[in-house]
């Protein structure tokens, strides 16, 4: 579910429109292929949000870090893990 501010959503989406990493990939093509140099996405968290952040003392900043390297280079998505999430899913709602 899409939540665009606290009166709009845009409703839940069936299994079919899950994306996987190649589905990623090929956009990231597409866009190339149309002059869009880059593109970037974007969080805004709440000040709740942040002021639960602050107060979590138990973050492991080198596992944090390991992911984001692994993240900006591109080998943290793999197509093994999103099948294991994607299983896991379907465990919880069936």
């Amino acid at each position: 579910m899409n939540i665009f501010s606290v009166f709009s959503t845009q409703g839940s989406q069936g299994l079919g429109a899950v994306k996987g990493v190649e589905a990623a990939q090929s956009a990231k093509a597409a866009a190339r292929q149309e002059g869009v140099g880059e593109v970037h996405d974007a969080v805004t968290l709440s000040v709740d949000a942040v002021k639960a952040a602050d107060s979590t003392a138990d973050i492991r900043f080198d596992r944090v870090n390991a992911i984001k390297a692994a993240i900006a280079d591109g080998s943290y998505e793999t197509a093994d893990k999103l099948d294991i999430a994607l299983d896991r899913l379907l465990d919880r709602v069936g």
